[in-house]
């Protein structure tokens, strides 16, 4: 799922990042393994870091789901599995611009934030089975790092300097469970039983 989320970042990048031009580069690893990224003209790219992954336990829910199938024929819906409600994991990340001037990076970081911010419902593509719940992912900008974690530390985690970055925030459905598909159903068509009762005047018709 994470893969996902990951191709779905780099694509949107890509098409918000215009300047300076399309297609910017894209890297998921972090600045001190990557050498001297953005130092020169041409050389500019947009650093994705994921620092942080764990469930969402506000969106966690019991009870049953219920999975229906459209009827056919004329014949009401009826239920064709039953499984736990999905878990929501949350992944942060830190987005940063790197460029030749800090400039540069400040245009590339404000195209990202107006990119991020144009809307909350996330394009990912989800397994069938999610999709079919009509689930999505959701994207969150400018929230403090998960948990109050200082930014210093984060980028003192990976050998860094602090540098201007957004931290983005993905919440995604997860595949979590099985459902249990019902298999005592009937599949032929319902019989009907129809009582014929004769209309008014019948009697007098017969005489």
């Amino acid at each position: 799922m994470i893969e996902l989320v990951d191709e779905a970042l780099k694509s949107r990048v890509q098409q918000d990042v215009t300047w300076p031009a399309p297609g910017i580069p894209v890297t998921f690893q972090p600045p001190g393994r990557d050498g001297a990224l953005g130092e020169t003209a041409g050389s500019e790219t947009v650093g994705i870091y994921l620092y942080d992954v764990r469930e969402d336990l506000d969106r966690r829910q019991t009870g049953t789901v219920y999975q229906y199938d459209r009827g056919t024929m004329g014949l009401p819906d009826r239920k064709s599995a039953e499984f736990d409600p999905p878990r929501y994991a949350r992944l942060s990340y830190l987005v940063a611009a790197w460029a030749p001037d800090a400039l540069g990076a400040h245009r590339i970081l404000g195209e990202l934030l107006v990119g991020f911010a144009r809307s909350r419902i996330f394009p990912v593509p989800l397994p069938p089975e999610l999709q079919e719940m009509e689930l999505s992912a959701l994207l969150d900008i400018g929230h403090p790092p998960a948990e109050d974690r200082a930014l210093t530390e984060l980028w003192s985690a990976v050998g860094h300097t602090l540098v201007p970055a957004l931290n983005v925030t993905v919440t995604i459905p997860l595949l979590s469970f099985l459902p249990d598909s019902y298999t005592h159903w009937v599949t032929g068509p319902p019989v009907v039983r129809e009582v014929l009762k004769p209309g008014p005047g019948a009697d007098e018709d017969a005489r």
